[in-house]
C-alpha cells in the first residue's frame, strides 16, 4: 500500500471548496440545488448524519481507467477526478459507484462484470492516499503510480447490477415517446408537452426530472440534446440512443428516493456530475424556482396555463397506473408499443 502520510494545510482546503464550488459538480437538494454548496445547511447536516456521494459512469470510467494506466490523455479528467477524490477524502464522505456499475453491467446483461468493477473500485480506496489525490487536483501531477487491479468479483454484494431497474426502464419508455414527438416538427411545443403529460400520467409514475427533460427538450434550450439517432431511420439506433440518455436521468430518479424520503437513512445522499445535460435538469428542477419557474420562462403565459391546468386537473384526479404482478412485463410492453409508434410514423430525412 502507498504511504498515507497526508500534508494538507488551509489553502489546500480552500482550493478544494473554490474549485468545487466553480465547477459545479456535486449536487443535493437542499445543500446545494444548483451545484453551489451552502455552507451552513452542509455542516448541518453532517452534523446529524454522514453524506454519501454517488458518481455517476463518467466519472467511475475515468477513475478506474487513470488507476489501471497511471494517467489519462485528457489531463483535465484526470484533475477532476482527483478534485472529487480529494474532496470527498477531505470531507471524509465515502463514495459509491453502484449507479455507474448498474448502468454498464445492464447494458451488457453481465453481472459478474458489474461485480469486477465493483471489486476494482474497491481496490482504489484501499491504495491511493489523499496526499497524491490532492497533488492531481491542483494539477502539481498526471501521472499516478498504476495498479494492478484484480479481475475477480466482490464479494458478499447482494445487488443486482445486470437487471436495470423500475425507473431506468421507465425513462427508457418516456424517451422513447419523446423522440415521437420531438420527431413532429409541425406541433407546436405546448401541444407536444401536453401530449407528454397525458402520456405519463396514463402509463407511468411522474418523475420531476423527465418532466424537466422534456420541457428543455421540446423548446429547445440550448445545451439540451435528443436522444442520439432520434432522426434516424433505423429503429434499433433510435432505441440504443434512448437507452442510452436514460440512464443519465435514471441516476436522477433513483437518488430521488433516496434523498426524498431521508428519514428512512442513516446517509444523506449528494450526486456528482460532469455531465453538462445532467447538470441543465438538475438545476432547473431544484434552482430558485423549480420546475414551475422553468416553464414560465419558456412558455408563453397562455400557454403555460393550458400545462398547469392539465397537471392539476390530472393530479386532482390521479390514480396510478397498475403495473400488475410483473413491473417489468408491463414496461418492456410499453417500450415495444412506443417503438412501433415511431415505426408508423413518417422518418425524417438524415
Amino acid at each position: 500500500m502507498i504511504n498515507n502520510f497526508m500534508l494538507l494545510d488551509g489553502e489546500d482546503i480552500e482550493y478544494l471548496w473554490n474549485v468545487i464550488q466553480r465547477r459545479q459538480m456535486i449536487f443535493h437538494p437542499t445543500v446545494a440545488p444548483e451545484g453551489v454548496f451552502d455552507y451552513e445547511k452542509f455542516y448541518k447536516f453532517k452534523r446529524k448524519k454522514p453524506f454519501i456521494l454517488f458518481i455517476d459512469r463518467n466519472i467511475l470510467s475515468g477513475l478506474i481507467k487513470f488507476c489501471e494506466q497511471g494517467s489519462l490523455r485528457d489531463k483535465g479528467e484526470s484533475q477532476t477526478i482527483g478534485i472529487i477524490m480529494a474532496w470527498a477524502m477531505l470531507n471524509d464522505i465515502a463514495i459509491s459507484a453502484g449507479p455507474g456499475v448498474q448502468e454498464r453491467a445492464t447494458q451488457i446483461k453481465d453481472q459478474t462484470y458489474g461485480l469486477i468493477e465493483l471489486n476494482k473500485f474497491f481496490t482504489i480506496f484501499d491504495e491511493y492516499p489523499m496526499q497524491m489525490w490532492l497533488n492531481v487536483a491542483r494539477g502539481h501531477i498526471t501521472e499516478i503510480p498504476p495498479l494492478k487491479l484484480v479481475n475477480g468479483p466482490a464479494s458478499h454484494v447482494t445487488a443486482q447490477y445486470a437487471d436495470g431497474c423500475d425507473h431506468y426502464y421507465m425513462i427508457v419508455a418516456s424517451m422513447l415517446h419523446l423522440v415521437g414527438l420531438y420527431r413532429k416538427r409541425k406541433i407546436k411545443p405546448v401541444d407536444k408537452m401536453l401530449d407528454f403529460i397525458q402520456w405519463t400520467y396514463d402509463n407511468l409514475l411522474v418523475s420531476q426530472y423527465i418532466m424537466t427533460y422534456a420541457v428543455l427538450l421540446l423548446t429547445n434550450q440550448e445545451h439540451v440534446k435528443a436522444p442520439k439517432d432520434a432522426n434516424s431511420n433505423d429503429i434499433a439506433r433510435i432505441a440504443k440512443g434512448c437507452e442510452n440518455q436514460a440512464w443519465d436521468i435514471t441516476y436522477l430518479s433513483n437518488w430521488s428516493t433516496l434523498y426524498s424520503n431521508t428519514d428512512k437513512y442513516k446517509e444523506e445522499f449528494l450526486f456528482a456530475t460532469n455531465d453538462v445535460l445532467l447538470k441543465h435538469i438538475f438545476v432547473n428542477a431544484h434552482g430558485k424556482n423549480g420546475f414551475n419557474g422553468l416553464m414560465h420562462t419558456v412558455f408563453p403565459q397562455k400557454d403555460y396555463d393550458r400545462i398547469c391546468d392539465l397537471i392539476e386537473t390530472r393530479q386532482d384526479n390521479r390514480v396510478k397506473p397498475d403495473f400488475g404482478s410483473s413491473p417489468n412485463l408491463y414496461f418492456y410492453k410499453l417500450i415495444d408499443k412506443e417503438k412501433q409508434r415511431i415505426l408508423k410514423s413518417p422518418f425524417i430525412s438524415i
